[in-house]
């Protein structure tokens, strides 16, 4: 019997009609457009949900072709290049000793439980090359929950045992299944070993990073540079984690269960306004008048920027607070990107002139008429905000472009001090499967968008992707310039945050393309158990900017 079908193949692609076989998979669909598609498809979405590429036609549906400048091909492929990683590692040391920690220098960060050597990586590598080059299939099958339970047990991961029998909402595991090496994961994989084309691995530190190609240079590997900072501030996080047995979901689930749940609070925020403290004395120290803070979308900035200051101000540093936005050009000079949309993202959105000339009077001493961006008429207004610093007083700017020395160019680098701040999460489901910075700061975002702007889910799953090119094109290459790193991730926000954005993320209709990515964020909240007494919680708590209730937003 014939079927009909509508297949997307690419992201911009109108759709097309075409009739199938019925139980024609889409990996054969996809054999018969390779010569057009410009990048190799990972997976799909079928009626908006994600899907294998194995997946069996059995009804007329839409299918969207995925590569992996998609969200949802992203994670289908780092998922399935874990898995070759992980069965070549078990291959060549004979157990499984590697534990997936983190996403950094745009790779995965992994280590070794005992020491490795040069040959030992050198093999490992090999491995996945051989793996590839064999083609061998990913199987992947969906077990139900009550029946896998007494099996863990009975197999000694304990950690998985208490994952699962501590996670209400979690329903299904997926076991992968790799030349017979079998680990969980929790999603779409793609059919075999010889869709992953590329990567590469190096020692990195205590451990290897895995490389791979990313959404914005599909058919490259992104460029290595320095990420000592971040690395060191992630591992801060894992010894804190460690050390206060809260570094996978079960045992945050069990602390929970245990009513724990506000001594988990105290002790995150505790941490946070130590290091805010740390971080003001350093300025102080440091007499430098120029306090430059960046990071990624939904880091916490504005919050940690009105608690740095304050607590400036408790060591008798005076601040003058400003920020970035305010020196957008003019709309009508705004540069539009290829879908002749305006970007707001790029360097060239900014008016660097008017910002280096006000900052190098402000320094000078010079009252300054400060700009204040009107976002409805697109224009700077004048006029508003007079400022003149006073001798001893530093000005504290935060925007995306802070760190970019071309956004301060002209003003002397003896002046700044310089402030990198992101949720480094080191949170995990298990040893093989981390809990992704990106989908944590996307949540929070979110919840702020459609409490204070009164945007849909819909709109901020949507724009979330130029919201990331963005910040890899002009944040993450300069946070190695940091003076110092803030980490705003709080361990117990997962399970706060739950309770809110779960309904919202259920609001989204089958009918939207962002669904598949609004049902992957709904699977990964089922393994918490909800916190729900949030008297605990600071009112000047980063989280507040994202929940409400707090000092600021």
């Amino acid at each position: 019997m014939s079927i009909d079908i509508k297949l997307i193949l690419s992201p911009d692609a109108e759709p097309i009609t075409r009739e199938v076989d019925e139980g024609t998979s889409i990996e054969e669909v996809v054999q018969n457009y390779r010569s057009k598609l410009p990048y190799r498809i990972m997976c799909a979405t079928v009626d908006n949900r994600d899907e294998s590429l194995n997946y069996a036609i059995r009804r007329p549906c839409e299918i969207r072709l995925c590569d992996i400048r998609t969200n949802t091909a992203n994670r289908v492929f780092q998922r399935s290049i874990s898995l070759l990683y992980l069965a070549a590692a078990k291959s060549v040391l004979g157990s499984d000793e590697v534990e997936i920690l983190n996403s950094i220098n745009r790779g995965l960060y992994t280590v070794v439980k005992e020491k490795i050597t040069d040959e030992q990586v050198e093999s490992i590598e090999k491995k996945m090359w051989d793996l590839i080059d064999a083609n061998f299939p990913i199987k992947t099958t969906s077990v139900k929950k009550n029946d896998l339970l007494e099996f863990i047990k009975s197999s000694g991961a304990d950690r998985q045992y208490e994952l699962f029998r501590n996670a209400p909402d979690m329903h299904f595991i997926s076991l992968c299944d790799l030349d017979g090496y079998v680990n969980y994961f929790y999603g779409v994989m793609v059919p075999s070993t010889g869709y992953i084309e590329r990567f590469a691995i190096q020692r990195y530190h205590d451990g290897i990073l895995l490389r791979y190609p990313t959404p914005d240079a599909p058919n490259d590997l992104p460029q290595y540079y320095s990420d000592d900072k971040v690395y060191e501030t992630f591992e801060e996080e894992r010894e804190y984690e460690e050390a206060n047995h809260l570094s996978f979901i079960s045992e945050i689930n069990e602390q929970i269960e245990q009513g724990r749940s506000g001594e988990i609070i105290a002790e995150a925020e505790r941490k946070h306004t130590d290091r805010i403290t740390e971080i003001a004395k350093a300025i102080k120290d440091s007499g430098k008048r120029m306090v430059l803070i960046a990071g990624p979308s939904s880091s916490g900035k504005t919050t940690f920027s009105n608690r740095l200051i304050a607590r400036l101000e408790d060591f008798g540093v005076r601040s003058l607070y400003t920020g970035t936005d305010d020196y957008f050009v003019d709309r009508e000079f705004t540069p539009r990107d290829a879908k002749g949309e305006y970007d707001y993202e790029g360097l060239d959105a900014m008016d660097v002139p008017l910002f280096a000339r006000n900052i190098n009077d402000l320094l000078s001493g010079k009252e300054v008429d400060m700009p204040e961006y009107d976002f409805i008429e697109g224009r700077k207004k004048f006029g508003k905000r007079t400022e003149k610093l006073g001798e001893s007083q530093i000005i504290v700017i935060e925007g995306i472009h802070a760190l970019n020395g071309a956004m301060s160019e002209g003003i002397s680098e003896d002046v700044k001090f310089k402030i990198y701040i992101s949720p480094l999460t080191q949170l995990s489901i298990d040893d093989h499967n981390r809990i992704p910075v990106s989908d944590v700061r996307l949540m929070r975002r979110i919840l702020r968008d459609n409490r204070t702007r009164g945007n849909s889910v819909f709109e901020t799953i949507h724009s979330w992707p130029k919201v990331r090119t963005g910040e890899i094109v002009n944040i993450l290459p300069y946070n190695a310039e940091a003076d110092m790193v803030f980490n705003s991730t709080l361990i117990y926000e997962l399970p706060v945050i739950k309770k809110y954005v779960q309904p919202l993320l259920e609001d989204i209709s089958k009918d939207h393309a962002e669904f598949g990515y609004a049902e992957w964020l709904l699977y990964l909240l089922t393994f918490f158990r909800a916190i729900e007494d949030e008297d605990s919680i600071p009112r000047d708590s980063i989280l507040r900017e994202f929940i409400g209730g707090g000092l600021v937003g």
